[in-house]
């Protein structure tokens, strides 16, 4: 994975630069080169230190990407990466970048492998927003830099990467993803999604719980899935173990709907905890029964909601005929067995 990896920094160092200033290039990617190694955990840590461009033409790639193949691929024989890292897709963003490249073209290449069960056919690992605009536009072809050599692995870590280099994906994208991952056995526990990633033990089980939100809650994160980031997701799962589903997807509609922010999703979720806690439990009455020996016989209990328990253990059976004789006639029971 080591070459794969060098690969791509150099592609996403390109773009760093090209945000920059392109006559600066005595030290631009030594900057860049800089900031990353300080985040050996991942490159979501820090992000703050070095800001990434939302995208690096095919020229930004052709100093850094010696060797790699720059190829046109029909759209009909280019297919989504099925462990992509990005799973939910804007439709306005599809027609928002559908009308740049109507007018401008396709600007910064997309990353494919080969497809290895179908020749003459490739797996698209970034560039699916694209794809999805080039297609929208009417354009036949994508512009995309092959790699070869790649495994299952590979294809999540390096669309998780470049996914998270220009934009922080949903929450609800990484639950999915992390899902399949541990689903279909590309990775047996969580902490090797955390080392796939650079992101916390925490975080990572946190973000898979959302996946245990009822799917009419699941249905209104869908609708903008980047508006509930993963703290006010998680108060969601929180919330829905003291209230339900009904008025947990009314408050994923208000999260979505009126901005609320995480916190505000958390005093909510804790006047609720507080208002069910505030309910008086009910508590029981216990009276025992005992021989004029002081021998216990068993108990009655009683409940403010009614509720009475009679639990004796008589072992003469004389005496037991004639209590349960008593209760039948208490509350006219027929003498047959019932």
């Amino acid at each position: 994975m080591a070459t794969k990896l060098k690969s791509l920094k150099a592609g996403m160092l390109a773009g760093m630069a090209a945000e920059k200033s392109r006559n600066d290039t005595m030290d631009r990617f030594a900057r860049a080169e800089a900031a990353i190694s300080q985040h050996p955990n991942g490159l979501l840590q820090g992000r703050g230190a070095v800001e990434s461009s939302p995208g690096f033409s095919a020229e930004s790639l052709d100093d850094v990407a010696a060797g790699r193949q720059l190829i046109r691929i029909p759209l009909a024989q280019l297919h989504d990466n099925p462990l992509n890292a990005r799973r939910i897709y804007d439709p306005a963003v599809v027609q928002e970048r559908a009308a740049s490249i109507a007018t401008h073209g396709q600007k910064t290449p997309g990353l494919a492998a080969a497809d290895p069960a179908r020749p003459g056919h490739y797996i698209l690992i970034d560039g699916h927003y694209r794809k999805r605009a080039l297609a929208s536009a009417g354009k036949l072809e994508m512009e995309c830099f092959v790699e070869d050599d790649l495994s299952d692995l590979d294809f999540y870590r390096l669309s998780f990467m470049l996914n998270e280099q220009r934009s922080d994906q949903s929450a609800l994208d990484n639950a999915i993803a992390w899902r399949q991952l541990l689903d279909e056995g590309k990775v047996q526990k969580e902490e090797e999604i955390c080392e796939l990633t650079g992101i916390s033990a925490g975080t990572v089980n946190k973000t898979l719980a959302l996946l245990r939100l009822p799917e009419s809650v699941l249905g209104v994160m869908l609708e903008r899935p980047s508006a509930i980031g993963i703290a006010a997701g998680y108060e969601l799962t929180l919330y829905f173990k003291l209230v339900g589903e009904e008025r947990t997807r009314e408050l994923a509609a208000r999260i979505i709907h009126d901005g609320l922010s995480s916190r505000e999703v958390e005093a909510i979720r804790k006047q609720a905890q507080e208002g069910k806690a505030r309910k008086v439990k009910e508590i029981s009455r216990q009276y025992k029964i005992r021989t004029d020996s002081g021998q216990l016989l068993g108990t009655i209990k009683e409940w403010d909601s009614g509720r009475v328990m009679l639990d004796v253990q008589l072992t003469d059976r004389s005496a037991r005929e004639a209590l349960v004789e008593a209760l039948k006639s208490r509350f006219g029971l027929d003498k047959t067995l019932l």
